[in-house]
This record gives structure tokens, C-alpha cells and sequence, in this order.
């Protein structure tokens, strides 16, 4: 009788994996049905299957040991968030449209709010807290911020059944114009950072390829705060005396350069993601008095993107006084001749929702040396003016 039941289990478990093996079958002969199999077996960590279901191409571009630094569909964050992050997303496949041997699957995805996300952690620390340890916390609790896209799966069939097409090589080259196009906005080239996102916006509209209806949602969000940040230009330039910089000097920094030094305060009403100063070198005075070199610097740059928690993520708030310093790189020759003149000549309004973090205490200058409360008249250099207000 025992034995009997222990076949009857037996039977019904190998009933079970061959059912299995069916529906698998039957998965990879729809398009949806492979794009369920691969997001199915992506919440599972299958990696390898994940990576068996990709294109002949795919599969020739990226070895396995490749895939697993940018695998489709999954959330762009380090390895140590991988895993947690990847548990929290939710995919709703939905209909899909074949044309010939191509398909494309449109995928609800729901995951947190990444950039969002991380700096409402940075601004809720208190303590002894951590990053690391209250987005844990979040995860654990689900009490993070979410965003909810459409994205696609795009399906060939080749050899009878449907297989992931994500064409890596493009998918680099968007994240390298990605790059370029945020450095261009942290120089405050607006005009040249909103082409070189639109750019890439329309490339992905034209490239069908697994993901990138989710990489054009996301790049839209970052082009439309810099497209609010062009359009607050006349307000930026209104709100500069309201960054009171003093005790700047010029001193060595720990490496031996000169360097300028000193505090900012922001005394009016709105947070800041940036702040460019300028440094102006002139040569003699009143009417022969003239610019011989100039270099920009900037010195506070929030990042628009996620950063994994590896960084303080926080915007300059009003009634907070941050220290700053930086090295100088004009020739040496017209550090010792010209006379330096610092000044705010750019700033960048918050465009986040997150919540602001109070204001915290000043931080030791960055690259200062013991030995950088030197007097201005041991510098190399004249020491430079302060912004006027």
C-alpha cells in the first residue's frame, strides 16, 4: 500500500516536470509566451536560460560572462543592489504585434524610483544612519518610491521559435551618447544637452530592440528637467547674489597646487543641484585693465541618475553654508602675473520631487592640505575677490 502511494507520487511528479517541459515548449512558440519565459526565469536569477533565449546575434555579440553586466529588462544598478532591486520589479506582459518573423511584446514594468528614491534616503538620514542600511529597510518595508512604464520586448523567430533581440552594440553606443549628453548638461550647455538627448530619443525610436522604450522613458524624464532648467536661465541669473561666498583664498592644496578656497551660503528661498563659478585673471587697471584667461569650475553637481547609494545625493538648500575648494589650472605664468577674480556665474534650480534634507553643517575643504591656512601672501598668486552681492 505504501509502495503504491509512493509510485502514485512518483507518477504524478514525473506528470508534473513533463508538463513543465510543455509549457516551456509552448512558451517559446509565442511571442508573449517567450517574453513571459524570459522575465519569468529574470525574477528567478536563470540567468543561463535568460541568456539561452537571445538571438543568434545576441548570443555572438555578448559571451555569457558580457550578458550578465548589462542583461535587458533588468534594473541598471551595481551588484550589490542587483538582487534586491531585481526582486521588487514587476513585469504585466501584454499584447504583442508580429510582423512577418518579428514580434513586439509590450511589458508593463513596475520598479522603484531609483534617482527619486535615492535621494529621499539621503535626505531622511539621521544619525548614525546609512544609506545602504535605510534602503535596505525600504525594500524590506516596500515603502519606496515607484514608477510605472511601458516598455518592449522585442521577439525574432528563428529556427521555429521566438528568441530576445536587444542588439548590444547600439545599446552601448546610447549609453556612451548618454554619458556625453549628461557632461553637457553638468557644463551648462543647455542647447547642445537637449540636441544630443533628443538625438538619442529618436535613435531609440527608430531601433526596435528589446528595452529601449524603457531607456527612452527614462533618458525623457532626465530631457525634460534639463528642458525646465533652460527655461529657469533668466531666474538662475537673478537668484546668483543670493550664493554669498566668503573667507575664500588662495592656498596649496594637498598637492601642492594652488588652489581656491572658502564657503558658500545659500541665502535665499530655493535648493540648488548646481553651482558654476568662474575664475577671471586680469592684467593692469582702470582703462588698460583686460582679461587674459578665465577657467570654469564646478563645484557643486548633483547627479541626475542613480548612483547606488555610493554618494551623497543632496541639493545645496537655502540657509545651508557648504565649504568648496579646488585647484587652479591656469599656466603658471598667469597665476604669478594676473590678478584672479572669483565669481558665481551659473546655478541650477532643483528639479526633484524628493523631499529636502535639512541643512548640514559645513564639510572640511576638499583637497586642503594642514598646511592651507597659509596667508594669501605666501600663495603664488594675489588672494581672489569674493562674488559682490
Amino acid at each position: 500500500m505504501i509502495m503504491s502511494r509512493i509510485q502514485a507520487k512518483g507518477a504524478m511528479l514525473a506528470a508534473a516536470v513533463v508538463c513543465a517541459f510543455v509549457v516551456a515548449g509552448c512558451q517559446g512558440h509565442t511571442p508573449q509566451g517567450a517574453a513571459e519565459a524570459y522575465l519569468g526565469n529574470l525574477k528567478l536569477y536563470n540567468y543561463p536560460a535568460c541568456y539561452q533565449a537571445l538571438s543568434h546575434q545576441d548570443q555572438v555579440d555578448r559571451t555569457m560572462d558580457q550578458f550578465l553586466e548589462e542583461i535587458p529588462m533588468a534594473p541598471e544598478v551595481s551588484k550589490d543592489w542587483f538582487k534586491g532591486v531585481l526582486r521588487t520589479y514587476d513585469y504585466k506582459v501584454g499584447d504583442s504585434k508580429t510582423d512577418g518573423d518579428k514580434a513586439i511584446v509590450t511589458v508593463s514594468v513596475t520598479r522603484p524610483d531609483l534617482a527619486l528614491w535615492e535621494r529621499t534616503v539621503d535626505a531622511s538620514l539621521k544619525g548614525d544612519e546609512t544609506p545602504d542600511s535605510t534602503a535596505q529597510k525600504n525594500l524590506a518595508e516596500n515603502t519606496y518610491p515607484k514608477v510605472t512604464y511601458d516598455d518592449d520586448v522585442v521577439m525574432v523567430n528563428q529556427g521555429g521559435e521566438w528568441r530576445l533581440l536587444v542588439d548590444f552594440p547600439f545599446k552601448e553606443n546610447i549609453v556612451k551618447e548618454h554619458k556625453d549628453a549628461v557632461d553637457l548638461y553638468h557644463k551648462h550647455d543647455y542647447d547642445k544637452a537637449i540636441a544630443a538627448y533628443q538625438k538619442i530619443i529618436d535613435e531609440l525610436d527608430k531601433e526596435q530592440a528589446t528595452g529601449n522604450a524603457g531607456l527612452k522613458f527614462q533618458y525623457g524624464r532626465e530631457l525634460a528637467d534639463i528642458q525646465n532648467s533652460q527655461k529657469q536661465l533668466a531666474d538662475g541669473q537673478a537668484y546668483i547674489p543670493k550664493i554669498v561666498l566668503s573667507d575664500v583664498d588662495m592656498k596649496m592644496s594637498a598637492s601642492r597646487v594652488p588652489g581656491i578656497f572658502g564657503k558658500m551660503t545659500n541665502s535665499g528661498d530655493k535648493p540648488i543641484d548646481e553651482v558654476q563659478f568662474t575664475v577671471t585673471y586680469t592684467e593692469g587697471k582702470g582703462k588698460t585693465k583686460k582679461e587674459v584667461f578665465s577657467e570654469v569650475h564646478v563645484p557643486i553637481a548633483t547627479p541626475l541618475e542613480f548612483n547606488n547609494f555610493g554618494r551623497p545625493v543632496l541639493p545645496f538648500v537655502p540657509g545651508e553654508t557648504r565649504t568648496f575648494g579646488f585647484r587652479l589650472t591656469a599656466p603658471t605664468d598667469i597665476q604669478q602675473k594676473a590678478t584672479p577674480d572669483l565669481t558665481v556665474t551659473s546655478i541650477v534650480f532643483t528639479q526633484s520631487g524628493a523631499p529636502l534634507p535639512k541643512p548640514a553643517a559645513p564639510s572640511p575643504s576638499p583637497g586642503a592640505s594642514p598646511a592651507a591656512g597659509a596667508s594669501a601672501a605666501a600663495a603664488p598668486a594675489a588672494a581672489p575677490s569674493p562674488a559682490k552681492n
